[in-house]
């Protein structure tokens, strides 16, 4: 028996984007290095050793955003998949929430200075985690069914969908496209501080992986 994903029974699906600056780790070392850090006359080596310590990190969290998803899920028995029984329908309501957390991936940058100008290369924004919030998340309403019981696989199949639903529908909602923009501006502010505001940083973003887990 598999589960049924009736599209149109979904109640509401609620997606709040909460852009704020995550990356803690980040900035703690980043700030750390910046208030000890003499930066030499060559602004070269200057950038590099900023560089370094950020890559580092290996990983910037730049945004997080919450999700609700709200879907009624059903299912019946059927005879040998020709058609389903009569009075075996079952169904539950269940209410799944999570956050997520987009970024880029800080290991494979690349800097390249010239005069007073920086040019960070990196890759495509992706989703970081996915996490779920059991504290909120369950079953809010269930109609069993003697003849065809709920199944422990039919809750599973149904947060399967739910986290793939929060991501496609973040990525369509541009959350990529945001923590590369929000990555610029924290990858900057580092700069700015280490170097001073006199120094052009501006970036490139390679082409999207094939899995699409990029912008």
């Amino acid at each position: 028996m598999g589960i049924k994903v009736d599209k149109g029974t979904v109640k509401s699906i609620k997606i709040g984007t909460i852009c704020v600056t995550i990356g803690l780790a980040l900035g703690i070392a980043g700030t750390l290095f910046v208030s000890n850090y003499n930066p030499s006359d060559d602004i070269e080596v200057s950038a590099s050793t900023v560089f370094g310590r950020i890559v580092e990190q290996n990983e910037l969290v730049s945004v997080s955003q919450d999700y609700s998803i709200v879907d009624k899920q059903g299912d019946s028995a059927s005879f040998f998949g020709l058609f389903d029984i009569p009075f075996t329908d079952n169904s539950f309501w269940y209410r799944y929430e999570g956050t997520l957390k987009a970024g880029v991936n800080l290991e494979t940058a690349e800097i390249e200075a010239q005069g007073g100008s920086l040019t960070i290369t990196l890759d495509p924004a992706y989703i970081i985690s996915n996490t779920p919030d059991m504290e909120t998340s369950g079953v809010l309403e269930e109609r069993n069914n003697v003849l065809n019981p709920i199944q422990v696989g039919d809750v599973d199949a149904f947060q399967r969908w739910c986290v793939e639903q929060s991501q496609k529908q973040a990525v369509e909602g541009g959350l990529l496209a945001d923590a590369q923009t929000e990555a610029e501006n924290q990858l900057t502010q580092l700069f700015y501080a280490a170097l001073g505001e006199d120094v052009q940083v501006s970036f490139v973003w390679r082409e999207a992986s094939a899995e699409g887990e990029s912008v």
